[in-house]
């Protein structure tokens, strides 16, 4: 019997970077009894070519009713002409030919931009070295007439937020039939929370997400960790900051309730201000039909620089 795989990307957008580097995960289910083996491939899009993708784990075992979380790294060459390009996840059964039980996920797109070097001012060399000469001179007497420098260093500080706070400006998406809920829950299960509450997110479906806003007091370099919650019901987890994936997926199951110990899930280069902190339901590894997920604490730590 040929397995009926779906195949659901984690966004619609990969989030390339300055270099026009991402990555993206996409979630391939197995929606019958029996396990399979999935291979799962790139169709690229129009202009495009298959080097450019590289698939972690392209091949694995699928257990029945369970699902697996791909991950799928872009990097496209300088000199691509900048432009929106798309490409596809598909999926099939290892020992069957692909044409007869692949399935595809939707069509997911990227934004190639152009890396310019930046142009010099053709100045004549007598007015740069005038402008030179201007400002050696002013630099020196600043050094020469200042007073001590008594003004404090700015600092960036830890950011804790109790996730339960974060409920009440939650965005809510949901990709299934049945609409996904956030709320705070109280403590329960002989689980104490920080706070005694703490973020659960009743997701439906593959896709399913949850969006809150954490400001920060500064640029820099920021450790991003959370505190989070397993359970029988619990899917598998992915982190987006800004709409890009960080860290690996969280694997939310556990036979009872378990509020697990703080985590780091990524270290990454933040401006400050607000960021949006996406939580997406990738996949689950329990025969159940619910996708839910708990934080209790999440935590942004100034990293020293050398």
């Amino acid at each position: 019997m040929t397995t009926e795989w779906t195949v659901a990307a984690a966004a619609e957008q990969f989030t390339l970077d300055a270099r026009n580097v991402g990555e993206l995960t996409f979630t391939v289910s197995n929606p019958g009894a029996a396990p399979d083996t999935v291979v799962f491939d790139v169709a690229p899009g129009e202009g495009t070519q298959r080097a450019w993708f590289t698939v972690t784990e392209p091949q694995r075992v699928v257990p029945g009713q369970g699902s697996v979380s791909v991950l799928v790294r872009l990097a496209v060459p300088p000199g691509t002409p900048p432009r929106r390009y798309d490409m596809t996840g598909f999926a099939y059964s290892a020992n069957t030919a692909p044409e007869e039980s692949s399935r595809s996920s939707g069509r997911v797109t990227y934004d190639v931009r152009a890396v310019v070097a930046p142009k010099r001012s053709p100045w004549p060399w007598l007015a740069a070295a005038a402008v030179l000469l201007l400002v050696v001179g002013g630099v020196v007497v600043w050094l020469v007439t200042r007073g001590p420098d008594t003004s404090p260093t700015p600092q960036a500080r830890p950011v804790t937020a109790e996730a339960e706070t974060l409920v009440a400006g939650a965005e809510v998406t949901s990709k299934g039939p049945t609409k996904a809920e956030v709320v705070a829950q109280d403590n329960c299960c002989d689980v104490t929370w920080s706070g005694d509450k703490q973020l659960f997110f009743l997701g439906r479906a593959v896709g399913d997400r949850v969006t809150v806003q954490v400001d920060l007091p500064a640029d820099g370099t920021w450790r991003f960790s959370t505190v989070r919650t397993t359970s029988f019901d619990y899917a598998n987890t992915i982190w987006l900051i800004d709409g890009k994936q960080v860290g690996d997926t969280f694997f939310g199951f556990s036979p009872t309730v378990v509020r697990a110990d703080e985590a780091e899930v990524d270290t990454l280069a933040l401006t400050r201000g607000p960021h949006k902190l996406t939580l997406v339901a990738v996949s689950k590894t329990q025969g159940t039909d619910l996708y839910f997920a708990g934080v209790d604490l999440i935590r942004f730590t100034p990293v020293a620089q050398p």
